[in-house]
């Protein structure tokens, strides 16, 4: 009797920890905020000193239904850090080698280089980092019942696409610009399903997803069988079929919670502290952290998939990305030092999350 009513305690002290984070003032604001800003629903977890202290659903996921904890939402761009982790793994077990063109790894669809330097072809961590010359900044993705939805080989080369999706290809000479390219994505999409012999969405399951233990998450086209859905919305109403289908997986379809997409930054910390259990190597957090330098000499905020806040001293502090997809906006911020930060996934269109974010960003740096 003794031992269970110990066990209880436990239970609940952890409860409460879990949403003590935020006082009902500040989630007050959060609705207020969500409200002017035609945010129907969102999902938010706080993370202080390497633990999840807070954990909740805001708003609406569809009709009258309130979004849980385990309200999955299209992630959009937050797809690419996972993609950029999955390639470290990859290059930890030396089946990639980021320095290495691009074309090493493609069985088709390989890339030409551009017209001036037609010999340069951009390496994995070029495309990682957005400096590789690719075009296409993003994708809209189709609409679930489009007659012919195309794989990722008809994207890269505009088959079965819309006219504002061109051919993706070399626009600039490698190492010119940081230029953000969701088409160089694509490419690595292609690289590791030609490598891997299967869907990217499988492997990144296999090998990512599930050691972390990201039960309420995948990468994929739509989320048929799950029951606990944030459908996207535009202005305040429901997009039509509730959500877009993103073949182009690596840069955009990764279906998640706040809570589980907590996990890949915990899986950072990990490794940037070296604890045994982690699955990503102190050399692995420093190349993702490192940032870009392009051909002029100028230093970018963006190191692999991840955007990267200096410090005082011009040191690397914080990771970060934003998203956006038809229907959903969503940001994360990890400050790898000291192991803070939250994630934010919303189901509104194109949303302006400023206000809420520096909201959530002052309640992360008080103890």
């Amino acid at each position: 009797m003794k031992n269970k009513l110990i066990t209880l305690i436990i239970i609940l002290l952890t409860c409460v920890s879990v949403n003590s984070q935020l006082s009902a003032i500040e989630e007050k604001k959060i609705d207020s905020l969500m409200v002017i800003n035609n945010i129907p629903g969102a999902s938010l977890c706080i993370l202080k000193k390497g633990n999840v202290v807070y954990n909740k659903g805001f708003g609406i996921s569809s009709g009258s239904k309130n979004v849980t904890e385990n309200t999955i939402f299209q992630s959009a761009s937050l797809s690419k850090f996972p993609t950029a982790l999955l390639f470290l793994i990859n290059s930890q077990n030396q089946v990639f080698d980021l320095d290495n063109e691009i074309n090493i790894y493609l069985k088709s669809n390989k890339l030409e280089g551009f017209k001036t330097e037609p010999n340069v072809i951009p390496t994995i961590s070029q495309l990682l980092s957005h400096t590789g010359g690719t075009n296409i900044h993003g994708f809209l993705g189709y609409k679930p019942n489009k007659k012919i939805i195309p794989n990722i080989e008809n994207v890269i080369e505009s088959k079965h696409t819309f006219i504002w999706e061109p051919k993706i290809k070399m626009k600039e000479a490698v190492n010119t610009e940081f230029s953000y390219s969701g088409g160089g994505y694509c490419y690595l999409q292609k690289a590791m399903k030609d490598t891997k012999g299967e869907l990217f969405r499988n492997t990144i399951q296999k090998e990512l997803l599930q050691p972390l233990n990201m039960k309420n998450s995948f990468y994929g086209l739509t989320p048929d069988g799950w029951n606990d859905v944030a459908f996207g919305y535009k202005k305040g109403k429901p997009i039509k079929f509730g959500y877009r289908v993103y073949t182009q997986e690596a840069a955009a379809s990764l279906w998640t919670t706040s809570f589980d997409y907590s996990q890949l930054l915990l899986a950072v910390l990990a490794g940037f502290n070296e604890e045994d259990s982690s699955i990503l190597t102190k050399e692995s957090i420093s190349l993702l952290t490192t940032p870009t330098k392009t051909s002029n000499g100028k230093v970018n905020r963006y190191g692999l998939g991840v955007g990267i806040k200096f410090d005082k001293n011009e040191k690397v502090e914080a990771i970060s990305h934003d998203g956006a997809n038809v229907g959903y906006s969503s940001l994360f911020r990890f400050n790898i030092n000291d192991g803070s930060g939250f994630v934010l996934l919303t189901n509104a269109h194109f949303a302006d999350l400023n206000e809420i974010d520096n909201l959530l960003k002052e309640n992360i740096v008080e103890d």
